[in-house]
């Protein structure tokens, strides 16, 4: 119904939920724990995600001076 053709995994989830609270402010260390991450060097790989969303939105700017 809602046009997704890729098949939802769990780990699908688990990586929206991650990328979803880092995106509203929660700390890597506290994202780590919630979904049983033994190493924060796991999560991370979400984190880097949302490096290259905050470098997108700052390219979306064009300053002309």
């Amino acid at each position: 119904m809602a046009g997704i053709v890729k098949p939802f995994t769990f780990h699908c989830f688990r990586h929206s939920f991650a990328v979803l609270q880092l995106s509203k402010g929660t700390d890597i260390y506290t994202v780590s724990k919630l979904p049983g991450h033994r190493a924060i060097q796991t999560t991370q790989i979400y984190a880097k995600v949302m490096d290259k969303a905050k470098r997108d939105a700052t390219d979306r700017i064009k300053l002309n001076f």
